[in-house]
């Protein structure tokens, strides 16, 4: 609970430093920061907490396509207690609505530290202009059990 305050309270002071001006959005490529919780489903007594980067191209006003790597920043915990963590590789499909606040759906495939082969993932959002970018809360789900509800801002470029 602590980690998830802490993130939520990383989140606010961002969101808070916005400025209500017009965004310069003359480029389609895209970077963005994140920073997260990662849920590792049973058998994790303490969530990770994740951040991540990503990397994107819109195509059009409604679909991207978004390369990200997320990473652990602060290990969980497993129910034996022994750290937890957990690194992944995405390639998605990102479709946004094209309305001043956007909701977000994304599909696609993932690479998880210490599995082979690739896990379908998914994920839903919703994003606003905020923060000097485009700031998002999105929940992903990746794989099988791994869930990671993160906040973060693209910064067009």
């Amino acid at each position: 609970m602590k980690k998830i305050a802490l993130v939520l309270l990383v989140t606010l002071t961002v969101i808070g430093q916005a400025n209500a001006k017009d965004y310069k959005r003359n480029s389609p490529f895209y970077m963005a920061v994140k920073m997260g919780v990662m849920d590792g489903g049973q058998g994790i007594k303490d969530d990770a907490i994740n951040a991540a980067f990503d990397i994107g191209y819109q195509n059009n006003r409604y679909l991207s396509t978004e390369v990200e790597y997320t990473t652990t920043f602060i290990n969980g915990e497993t129910s034996g207690g022994n750290d937890w963590d957990v690194d992944a590789l995405s390639v998605f499909a990102a479709f946004r609505t094209n309305t001043k606040v956007k909701l977000k759906g994304k599909v696609g495939v993932s690479s998880i530290s210490n599995e082979s082969g690739l896990d379908f993932s998914a994920g839903l959002g919703i994003s606003f202009w905020a923060a000097g970018g485009l700031t998002e809360i999105e929940y992903t789900k990746i794989g099988d059990n791994i869930k990671f509800f993160s906040v973060g801002v693209n910064f067009f470029f």
